[in-house]
Parts: C-alpha cells; sequence; structure tokens
C-alpha cells in the first residue's frame, strides 16, 4: 500500500463526513474546522480498523497527526 493509496482513502473518509469538502494534503483539519475531538477518535479507529495498526503515544503526540498527509506518512510507517 502506498502512502498516495492511504491518503486517497483518508481524503474519501472526510469527504464521506463533509461533502464537497476542499481540503489540501497539508492543512489542518482540525484548524479548518473539519472535525472535532469526537471525530478525531473516530478517525483514528477507523485507520486502526481499515489497516490493522494501532497508534500509540507517539503517533497521537505527533503535527503529523493533524494533516491527510501526515496522518498518511504516520500509517505507512507502520505497514
Amino acid at each position: 500500500m502506498t502512502k498516495q493509496q492511504i491518503a486517497d482513502w483518508l481524503m474519501d473518509w472526510f469527504k464521506d463526513r463533509v461533502p464537497g469538502l476542499e481540503l489540501d494534503m497539508n492543512e489542518n483539519y482540525i484548524d479548518k474546522g473539519v472535525i472535532d475531538s469526537f471525530g478525531i477518535i473516530e478517525l483514528i479507529e477507523a485507520i486502526e480498523s481499515e489497516y490493522a495498526i494501532k497508534f500509540d503515544q507517539k503517533d497521537m503526540q505527533s503535527l503529523e497527526l493533524f494533516s491527510v498527509g501526515g496522518l498518511a506518512a504516520i500509517v505507512s510507517r507502520k505497514l
């Protein structure tokens, strides 16, 4: 699975929740108001389920967590 394929899956996840969403790969989706703190929990659970991985404390504290590109990088490293 490539980083781009992961990023595409993530973008689809966001677009399912926010139709018509315009989100750059490096934009902070929290700052943009796309999801809230509960949404982050849902997102992490969806990623862990989809890719059979587990986020650890380091991942949860990383600034990469807040952009699609950063999330794709985290997931890619864990696969």
